[in-house]
C-alpha cells in the first residue's frame, strides 16, 4: 500500500465521504501538489477498499441531487489505517525531486542549454516558494498537522533555493578551470 492509501483511509477515519467529495478535501488541502493522485485514482481505491472489507458503501439521495455512493472506513480499514502510520513513520525518508534527472544529464548539454535548464530549476524553486509563502497566511486557521506541512514545504525550499545557488557557483568555477 501507498501513502494515496494512508491519505484516503484517513480521510474516511475523519468522517464518510464519497469518492468526490475525497477528491475535494485532497484538493483543498494541496495534497494533489505533493503526492500524483487524479479522481479515477480515488474512485479506484475506494472501490478496492470495498472489496477487501476496509470500507462499507452505502448510496445515498439528497433532494433533488443525484445519488452518490458514501464510503465508511470498518473496524479493518482503521486497523489497516493504524499500520500504514506505523509503517510509514518507521520508512527511511526518501526526497525526490523530479529535477535530479536534469542535473545527473547537464553534462550532456551545450553550456547555453544548460544554463537555460538551471534556470528553469531556479524558477521553478522560486515560484514554489512563492505559492506556499501566500498560503501560509491564509491557513493559519487550519489544525497544526495540516499547516505544519505548508510550513515545512517552504524551509525545504528555501534550502533548494541555496543549494541552488551553490551548484551555479561551483558549475561557473569547474567551467573556468577548463
Amino acid at each position: 500500500m501507498s501513502t494515496i492509501d494512508l491519505i484516503i483511509l484517513g480521510s474516511l477515519c475523519q468522517s464518510p465521504k464519497s469518492a468526490y467529495d475525497l477528491q475535494k478535501q485532497i484538493e483543498s488541502r494541496n495534497l494533489s501538489r505533493w503526492i500524483k493522485i487524479g479522481s479515477f485514482t480515488v474512485y479506484k481505491k475506494v472501490v478496492q477498499y470495498e472489496s477487501k472489507g476496509y470500507v462499507i458503501s452505502e448510496t445515498v439521495k439528497n433532494g433533488n441531487m443525484p445519488e452518490k455512493t458514501v464510503y465508511t472506513i470498518t473496524p479493518k480499514g482503521k486497523e489497516i489505517f493504524k499500520e500504514l502510520m506505523t509503517k510509514f513513520s518507521l520508512a527511511e525518508t526518501r526526497v525526490f525531486l523530479d529535477f535530479n534527472a536534469v542535473i545527473v544529464n547537464m553534462a550532456l548539454l551545450d553550456e547555453n542549454s544548460a544554463n537555460e535548464c538551471i534556470a528553469n530549476i531556479k524558477n521553478s524553486i522560486q515560484n514554489t516558494k512563492m505559492q506556499i509563502a501566500e498560503q501560509l497566511p491564509t491557513h493559519k486557521d487550519i489544525p497544526l498537522f495540516g499547516r505544519t506541512i505548508l510550513e515545512q514545504q517552504f524551509l525545504l525550499l528555501e534550502t533548494l533555493e541555496k543549494w541552488e545557488e551553490n551548484f551555479e557557483k561551483e558549475l561557473a568555477k569547474e567551467r573556468e578551470e577548463k
